[in-house]
Formats: C-alpha cells, structure tokens, sequence
C-alpha cells in the first residue's frame, strides 16, 4: 500500500504531542468513512479474576462518540502514536524513518513537556562499553529475568528487549553531541569493593546510562522526536485521545482533544503509549486487588504517576485483553517502597513482638518487600552495629539500591555518629549535619517520578540532583544506645517483647558465627552479626500500596500487537511502554536498575518496526 500524505482540513494545526490522557467527557457519533467507536461489552472483555466490581466500573464503560459536528479538524496519516514518552517517541521516530506518514498526539503542551526519569538499563551500549563496562550475554541476561520473575512475563517480549538493547540504545543516543556524552554518568560501574554481582544464583549487572542536568532525558526525547519531524512526521502538542476508532474488526483512527477542539485522525495503526494508571484511583483499585484486597485502617492505593490509563482504557473499549494475574507496580507491595526497610537488607530486621519476621537480604529489594506483604502493618525496627559502615558495602546494582562510593559512606558514618552524639549529649545543631541526617544522597536514585517508563524518586541519583549515588535513606533517622537493653528500652518495647528482642539477636549472632541461617536462610557471605556498640536502630511504619507507577495493563504478543479476548491479533492495535502487559513478573523485579525506561525505549522502536510491517 503507498504511503499517504497528510490531508489537513486546517492549517497550522499541526502541533503535537504525547501521552494521550483520555479524560472521560461526553461525546456523541462519528459518522464519516465508515468508522466506528471502538467499543467492547464490559461484561466480556477482559475482567479481571480477582475483582468482583467490574461490571459496576466507570473506566470500563467506552466514552461517548464525539458529535461530527464537533469535529474542527481531520487528519490523514499512516500511524498514530498516542504519548511521547520513551516507548512512544522512539515507535514514532523509527517510523517516521521508515518514511511513513505518522502523528505522534501528546497532551502536554510543548513548552512545559518533560520527561519522567533519566536512568535507563542499556545492554552493551556503545557508550558503556567505550567506559570499560562488561559485555552482557543477552541469553544469560534473559535467563535471569525469567528466573527472577518466575517465568510469568512474555518471553517473546523480555527476549527482544535482551537482544536488542545494544542497537536499540546506540541509535536512541546517536543524536548525542560528545559534549552531551560527557554528562552522562554509569551508575554501579566501576563496581566498589564489595559490589556484589551474584546472589541465591541470580545474576546482576551494574549498566546503566545516567543523564541529568544539561543532558537530561527531556533534551534526549527532544532529539529523538525533532529525528521523527525532520522525516516528515508531526506533533499535535496540547491534545488528549480521547478513543479509537474501528472499520470492522481494525483499528482505523482515533478522535482527540486538542487545543481548538475535537479532531479525527484516520489511519491504519495506531500505538498506544500512555504510561500507565498511576494516576487513576479506581482502575487501581480495580486491576491491583490484590493489594486493594490487604489494606487495612486508612491505608490507600496511591501512585506518584499521574498518568490516568487512557491507553489501556481505549485498547480496552477496542476489545483488548487486559491481565488477569494483578498488575505490577514499581516497587509496590509491602516494605518494598524505597526508602523503607528494604533499603536496609544487611541490618537485622525486628517486628514488634521483638523477633526476626524474613529473610532481610534476599536478592532483590522488591523480593524482601514481597516478603512482608501481609505482615502487621505496626512498626518494624531495622539494628545495626557500629560496624554497618563496612556491612553496608554488601550491595547489589538494583534500582532503589545503595551504591557503596565514598560519598555515600561517609554520609552513613555521619548520621551514624550524629545519632549517637544525640544520645550522649554532645550533639551540636549544624546544618552540615542536618544534611547529613538525611543519608546517603537522597531518595531514590533513578530520575523522577511518575509517567511513561518510569524509574525512580527526584534527585539523589548518581550526578543527579543531590549528587549522592542512589542512596535511598533520606529522612530515615537512626536512635543508637551503648547496650541492645537500652536500645530496646528507647524503642519502647516491652518487658516481654525486649526479653525476645534480645534473645533473637543473640541467635542471630549464633548464625552469624556458625555461617548458616537457619531461621530464614540469608545468605552465609551477608550475614553481618550485630555485636559491637554502640548499636542503632532505624524504625519504620510498614504501609501498602505506595507505588511510582503501575508496570502493565494490555496482553500483546512478541510484537506489541493488541491481542483480543480470544488471544488474536487486533489488526492495528499496537501497546507499548507501560501500557503493555506482561514485561515483569508479580513485581517490578529485574537484574538491572533502569529497566522501566530501557525496555521503553527498545521495545518502543521494536513496536515502531512491528507497526511498519503491518503497514506494507
């Protein structure tokens, strides 16, 4: 089939954009072309197992048709690329490369637009190699996700990720002056000293492309887009999808919102790329029962995204399949929320009944948190010794880590001594130290938050603000004591619950000593016995339900195809970013920090090369 041009029924409309928010406003029928609304019987598409109100869901019922009258503008394109995140502005570049006829719709205006994160996982990019870091096999790679995500992702999908990466990231930074290059930092690389690279016979891998500052990922998009407009392609800035639109069983175009009102666009493919339903309370509720199903008191679902779900809500109206298994989010479930108790696995984690409750130092942080899904939600202590500056060397490349330079020691050994300075008296308010107190260089470590392909908490990452390294702690404060009898009487326990506190250090010690842990099997080459004073403890309020954004949404074959209620393709329908399903297991679990935004952006140029062969 040729390639068509543009057909605009009004000029100087062209301006454009990226995530694609449906907002649910009213609308009436589209009666040109033949086109239908995308709709689907909410009561046979795509329920999800474990929630019992779908059917009574606003999100589930398709939006009005938007009246023709209301139409101000139509547009003819080959491809329609709903969001501007990193999926969606390298499915639009690729195919704009390929020379076809693409409008990418974005519902931020142009001059306010930024992008959401900075790190991104990068297997054997050009850059990282030329920087000494090692080359990943991307079998053993894929091999490792699997392992680590209990084989529930879509393999064809991890797979493409591991095999392309290279190529995929060398061509995503090809727009890169050498000035913008040297911004760029490696978080994890060169490894410290005791950077662990195994553990329980899972592998990980410090590759990590880092951009803040003068080079972030808001330029680097930038470059990737102008790529796509310098190849023919558009940008409708200021516009929302509102829904798609069908001709029989295919995707035929959709109807957006822009800044001088209602606007079709016909096509033959569209990709949706929204970046999830962080920002949407109810399909929260609805599609992470499981968590939804587990809060207690006045415990809620929350996301720091803002992204509403208008992707997977439109796909879903179309007639795609949604997940059934509850929806990963990043970092979600339990204590595995950075900045909580997962953010301390070489410490000794202690429940209030004063007794051990996990494994502290499984391999991933969202694995511990995994742990303590259903327990109390009452306050946990985490205790160290006066020896946790050497232990907390012991760490592992994983987003919401702990990178184990200098800096971040000292900083660790400054709120350590700044505690204990508080219990004996001789603490002096300085504002050095005020900094200090707040560990470790800040949340996170991984960019901003919220949005497409997200990875991560603002500042804090390694050359990102707070220029820290991925230190996870801040705001975490330590107490310390000369005696674990004094530490407990300072945590408030009671007789009972110190007389167990201190009876399971001293067991702990034992499997320290012994090179076993016969409680909870943590690893012999972790197990940091808990003996020299002074001692500290951080304490921490357990909640659920605490996410960045949600990882999953619509069930897609190898190649990012939209797949109906019988598991077949919907012809045009195409889902990427984190409105694709399938890419993690339970969890946001990976062997790599920076995958949400490195399988972004490979598997949105992937998806960009799947919707070309469907155009010719």
């Amino acid at each position: 089939m040729a390639k068509s041009e543009y057909s605009v029924s009004r000029r100087n409309f062209l301006k454009g954009g990226a995530v694609g928010a449906a907002s649910l406003a009213a609308a009436g029928a589209l009666g040109a072309c033949g086109n239908k609304p995308a709709t689907v019987d909410p009561s046979t598409s795509g329920g999800t197992s474990g929630s019992s109100s779908s059917s009574k869901s606003s999100w589930r019922t398709p939006m009005a048709e938007v009246d023709a009258s209301k139409i101000v503008a139509t547009y003819d394109a080959d491809a329609v690329v709903v969001g501007s995140g990193f999926a969606g502005v390298t499915a639009f570049r690729e195919l704009c490369e390929e020379g076809y006829k693409v409008i990418l719709v974005e519902k931020q205006n142009e001059d306010t637009y930024s992008a959401v994160g900075n790190e991104f996982a990068s297997l054997n990019a050009a850059i990282l190699q030329e920087r000494g870091v090692p080359h990943i096999d991307p079998v053993e790679f894929y091999q490792n996700w699997m392992r680590i995500t209990g084989n529930m992702p879509n393999p064809s999908l991890v797979m493409k990720f591991a095999q392309n990466s290279e190529e995929n990231s060398n061509w995503y930074l090809n727009k890169l002056t050498e000035d913008d290059l040297a911004t760029m930092t490696t978080a994890f690389f060169p490894p410290t000293e005791h950077q662990l690279s195994e553990l329980n016979g899972i592998k990980f891998w410090g590759s990590v492309c880092s951009f803040y500052g003068g080079c972030n990922q808001t330029k680097i998009q930038a470059y990737n887009r102008q790529a796509g407009i310098d190849c023919g392609g558009s940008v409708h800035w200021g516009t929302e999808a509102q829904y798609l639109t069908k001709n029989g069983d295919a995707i035929s175009g959709i109807v957006a919102k822009g800044p001088d009102g209602y606007e079709k666009i016909n096509c033959r493919a569209v990709v949706l790329a929204t970046g999830g339903f962080g920002g949407n309370p109810e399909m929260l509720k609805e599609l992470i029962y499981d968590v939804q199903g587990n809060l207690v008191g006045d415990e809620e679902i929350s996301s720091m995204s803002n992204n509403d779900g208008a992707g997977i809500r439109m796909a879903y109206w179309a007639g795609a399949h949604l997940e059934t298994t509850p929806i990963p989010g990043m970092n979600f479930r339990g204590l595995s929320v950075p900045g909580k108790m997962n953010c301390l696995p070489q410490a000794v984690w202690i429940d209030e009944n004063g007794k051990r409750f996990c494994n502290e130092y499984y391999p991933t942080s969202e694995q511990r948190g995994l742990q303590t899904t259903f327990a109390a939600r009452k306050t946990k202590f985490a205790i160290v010794d006066d020896n946790f500056t050497e232990y907390r060397q012991y760490t592992i490349p994983q987003h919401a880590g702990f990178e184990a330079n200098d800096s971040n020691i000292a900083s660790l050994r400054d709120s350590l001594d700044t505690a204990y300075a508080k219990f004996n008296g001789t603490y002096v308010e300085t504002e050095s130290t005020d900094n200090a107190q707040g560990g470790e260089g800040g949340m996170g470590g991984e960019g901003g938050m919220g949005g497409e392909g997200d990875e991560g908490f603002p500042g804090g990452g390694e050359g990102g603000p707070g220029g820290g390294g991925g230190g996870p702690m801040s705001g975490a404060s330590f107490i310390a004591d000369d005696t674990l009898e004094g530490l407990a009487d300072q945590l408030g326990m009671s007789a009972e619950v110190k007389a167990n506190f201190l009876a399971q250090i001293a067991e702990y010690n034992a499997y320290c000593e012994a090179g076993a842990d016969a409680q909870f099997g943590r690893n012999a080459e972790v197990l940091f016995p808990v003996n020299k004073a002074p001692f500290y403890a951080c304490t921490f309020d357990p909640v659920l339900g605490e996410t960045m954004v949600t990882c999953g949404g619509i069930i897609t074959d190898g190649e990012q195809n939209a797949l109906d209620q019988n598991f077949e393709p919907i012809p045009g329908l195409y889902v990427s970013g984190n409105d694709c399903g399938r890419r993690f297991g339970y969890e946001y679990i990976t062997p790599i920090p920076g995958c949400s935004l490195g399988m972004a952006i490979t598997l949105g140029r992937e998806c960009g090369k799947s919707v070309g062969k469907f155009l010719k």
